[in-house]
């Protein structure tokens, strides 16, 4: 077993225990929605502090107390309830604080659904990580299986300090492109041109509807797009993913074992 793949399953690893390990940690709620814990807090009283906020006519910060704004609370006989403090914010600090209080009442359900998003996300990066590490060590070892048709310039090899030290500039360069691929593309390339002729192709389609995942993930605001919605005909386009503890146990379970499989092949 290489090097990189022991790193690779240890952080595979770090990732699933400090994800189950923050997943416990949630508390619980006994409400249902944040709408039903407002409602259990019971009626205003006539003494009872209130901040109200609301977004500032000019961007300026500041606190309005009783006497300087025009926000009152009454009951249903008109008596006056509360005691109204006025918080004014900017547009911008107004909308990201608004996110606050409803995330704070979530977290004590679940980790919310971008952490296991980054999850897979993260799980993904870690596994091209390893496959291009390993794939420049096969072309140090077996140079010539980049083949004779690729051009370099004039300049590159006047800059080079040696011919290992430009080897080394073809071979990065060769590794970028072939993780440019989509992943099946390039497994293809693994098995006709690099030596991986018996990598089995058992997780070839999980691997890649990962792939197709964490591109949504990135690059579509979370919401699947034509390419993964014809891998996982579960799955409809435009439809905001929501993944879960479960989908990164999959995805880890898959990317190490199929790292595994291309480590014995190498």
């Amino acid at each position: 077993m290489t090097e990189g793949l022991k790193e690779f399953l240890r952080q595979c690893g770090v990732l699933t225990v400090t994800l189950h390990q923050l997943a416990r940690e949630r508390p619980g709620t006994q409400h249902a929605s944040l709408e039903e814990y407002y409602r259990s807090l019971g009626a205003l009283l006539p003494d009872e502090p209130i901040l109200v906020v609301r977004i500032s006519r000019d961007g300026e910060t500041r606190f309005l107390k009783e006497g300087a704004h025009d926000i009152e609370f009454e009951s249903e006989d008109g008596e006056k309830l509360g005691v109204v403090t006025v918080l004014e914010l900017p547009e911008d600090e107004y909308w990201f604080f608004q996110a606050f209080r409803p995330a704070i009442f979530d977290l004590d359900r679940d980790l919310p659904a971008f952490i296991y998003g980054m999850a897979v996300v993260h799980a993904y990066a870690m596994f091209e990580a390893y496959l291009s590490d390993l794939l420049r060590e096969r072309l140090r070892t077996h140079p010539r299986l980049m083949g004779a048709q690729r051009q370099v310039k004039y300049e590159e090899i006047f800059d080079a300090p040696s011919k290992a030290d430009l080897i080394d500039t073809m071979i990065e360069r060769e590794v970028r492109d072939l993780t440019y691929l989509p992943v099946l593309a390039l497994l293809q390339k693994m098995r006709d041109k690099l030596g991986f002729r018996n990598l089995t192709d058992e997780y070839d389609d999980r691997v890649n509807r990962l792939g197709l995942v964490r591109n949504c993930l990135m690059h579509n605001a979370g919401r699947v797009d034509d390419k993964l919605s014809r891998a996982r005909p579960d799955l409809h386009r435009n439809e905001k993913l929501v993944l879960t503890i479960a989908d990164v146990g999959d995805a880890v379970g898959v990317l190490r074992k199929f790292a595994y499989e291309i480590d014995r092949g190498f």
